[in-house]
């Protein structure tokens, strides 16, 4: 009787053991092909990325695309290719193949930022992409779009005021590089800059496109930042010298010969300071180098 049971109960149970048993064969083979398919894809994207280095940049697209067929879930990947077709364009040119490059690598790199948002590596890659193909206005979209999700990020705003003066839109620029100085008070270097945008826009631009009043308004604006760089940075020479260039700029928009030679005198003045502070400047990297290194003060 207990051999009729035994037998009985192996008779029942056997199918639902067959069952499980294939279940279980399919998943360790879809387990074994997915980590297979990814160890090989690792192998590509190795390869890929010697080619890379070596500058053979279509064979490095062709083992990072084949790399990204075996494992489309790799983000790495796709930050790889971007960089492949970046490296494929050449900038200027309005050729097809150059044209199939420029878009897929903005493709890319956005698919990629928009899964690692903080990798600045690759957001400064999508900029020269853009600034290869003069796409400006491509640019500032995506990081207007940027800033609005992100609005304390400083880098965006510099990056924002550096592509509108880049379009020569002066206005734009400065408000923007106004509200980077908002975010970081105290960063010497946003004056500093903030100063010789000023002092560009009045050096490069013809008198019949900008009056003297509008001009001064510039100036003594680029002044005060460039003032302020020097309040904010001890010794701050390249903000000083643009201070002497500053004068040299109000000197132009003076009639009085008596105040004009003021000017220049002030921007003689400012010029000899900041030759000094140069001086200093060095003075005490090198004595900074020596304490570190005795044969550095020889």
């Amino acid at each position: 009787m207990a051999e009729t049971i035994k037998a009985g109960q192996s008779y029942r149970r056997g199918p639902g053991r067959r069952r499980w048993a294939a279940i279980a064969a399919i998943l360790v083979l879809s387990f074994t092909a997915g980590g297979c398919d990814k160890f090989k894809s690792r192998q590509l994207a190795r390869q890929g990325n010697a080619y890379f280095k070596e500058q053979m940049y279509e064979d490095a697209l062709r083992k990072y695309e084949e790399a990204y067929k075996l494992d489309p879930n790799e983000v790495r990947l796709v930050k790889f290719l971007a960089m492949a077709h970046m490296a494929l364009y050449n900038p200027g040119s309005t050729h097809a193949k150059d044209q199939e490059a420029l878009d897929k690598a903005i493709k890319y790199f956005k698919e990629y930022l928009a899964a690692k948002p903080d990798d600045e590596k690759a957001s400064k890659y999508l900029v020269t992409t853009y600034m290869n193909a003069a796409r400006y206005d491509d640019a500032i979209n995506y990081f207007k779009e940027w800033f609005t999700k992100h609005p304390t990020d400083a880098q965006a705003v510099q990056t924002l005021a550096m592509l509108y003066a880049k379009k020569g839109e002066f206005d734009q620029s400065m408000n923007w590089q106004k509200k980077r100085a908002q975010l970081e008070p105290d960063n010497a270097e946003i004056f500093y800059t903030m100063g010789v945008t000023c002092w560009e826009k009045s050096f490069h631009t013809p008198p019949d496109q900008l009056d003297g009043e509008k001009r001064k308004e510039i100036v003594d604006f680029g002044m005060a930042q460039l003032q302020k760089a020097h309040q904010l940075k001890t010794d701050y020479f390249e903000a000083m010298l643009y201070v002497n260039l500053m004068y040299r700029e109000l000197a132009k928009l003076e009639n009085d010969e008596a105040k004009k030679a003021e000017l220049i005198a002030s921007a003689e003045e400012w010029r000899k300071k900041a030759l000094e502070a140069r001086e200093r400047s060095i003075k005490k990297d090198r004595e900074e180098a020596a304490k570190k290194n005795p044969l550095e003060a020889m």
